[in-house]
């Protein structure tokens, strides 16, 4: 029963984190671009943050296992070639 309650909360804390830190540093980016140092605020930064992390959060949930299932897939594949042209470059004996 731990384990599992375990593995919901690390399937959770890492978008949580991942979709905090990027949605924060992309709204203060494109809010300093469309607004410069001096027309940005407070409020409205953390508006335009609160926005894009209510669409990133659920979106992470969606999409990372499909991106780690990709990854593996690309890794898997890489190793294979690597392991192929090791083969290839043998020296005959």
């Amino acid at each position: 029963m731990i384990k599992v309650k375990f593995s919901l909360i690390e399937r959770l804390l890492m978008p949580l984190i991942l979709s905090i830190l990027m949605t924060c540093v992309i709204s203060f980016v494109s809010s300093i671009k469309a607004l410069g140092f001096s027309g940005l605020s407070l409020s409205g930064w953390l508006q335009a943050w609160l926005w894009s992390w209510v669409i990133a959060f659920p979106t992470l949930l969606l999409v990372l296992p499909l991106v780690k299932q990709m990854t593996q897939t690309l890794l898997q594949r890489l190793k294979r070639a690597q392991n192929a042209t090791q083969y290839s470059q043998r020296p005959m004996e």
